[in-house]
């Protein structure tokens, strides 16, 4: 029997992140809500008026930082990425942190602002634990797919901007659609916990990975087309 799995994902409302909160949630489920500032798109009024065309750019952060990985396909969790002190009075074997983000910048070429969008899928290593005895394959697979989701959401969320026609005030635009990822994020791995029972049903859990697979490859044909 394997013992209950329990992930938090980190949500975040803006661009960098400057703060956090920690809330508790059903089945000891924690959420960590950062903010994030906006000067990232700083507007130029003046040649705001000469705009004609909005267009958008995205690239997505990777790399292996001290505290902090960011999302590779090529880069999967591995149980020394859980860098915490298990937490010894919980009924769970592990705890991973992971969130999404961005930053974003503007340029201008003739009537066209080009706006830049960086975005970031991170995993936290320092609030991430695991038990010594629960470090299986089996467990780092069901962290991995908390991941993934995490992932899943942020190609979501560019697919919905690059079919959302924006204009002067594109700021808002981008932020609204941000605020609808990470509530669709959350509802999502709480559904994934709650059909797998934290990874305590097999079954439940193979088929997630299957689902989580198929959907990034359907995501993925459409934010990466030409």
């Amino acid at each position: 029997m394997h013992k209950r799995l329990l992930s938090i994902s980190l949500r975040s409302v803006s661009i960098f992140r400057i703060a956090g909160q920690l809330k508790k949630a059903r089945l000891v489920f924690f959420s960590l809500l950062f903010l994030y500032s906006l000067c990232g798109f700083a507007q130029n009024v003046k040649k705001q008026r000469d705009i004609r065309f909005y267009k958008l750019a995205f690239e997505n952060r990777t790399g292996d930082l001290a505290d902090t990985l960011f999302y590779s396909a090529n880069r999967p969790l591995v149980w020394t990425d859980f860098k915490a002190q298990p937490r010894t009075t919980s009924s769970y074997s592990a705890a991973a942190f992971t969130g999404f983000g961005y930053t974003g910048k503007i340029k201008y070429s003739s009537d066209t602002a080009v706006i830049f969008v960086r975005l970031e899928v991170y995993f936290v290593k320092p609030f991430s634990w695991v038990h010594s005895y629960s470090q299986t394959t089996y467990a780092l697979q069901h962290e991995q797919r908390h991941f993934d989701i995490t992932y899943l959401i942020t190609e979501r969320f560019k697919q919905r901007l690059l079919e959302t026609e924006l204009d002067a005030d594109y700021d808002s635009i981008i932020q609204y659609q941000y605020i609808q990822a990470y509530r669709e994020m959350n509802r999502l791995q709480e559904k994934y916990d709650n059909e797998t029972r934290h990874g305590l049903i097999e079954s439940e859990q193979q088929r997630w990975q299957q689902q989580v697979r198929q959907w990034l490859n359907e995501v993925q044909k459409i934010t990466k087309a030409p």
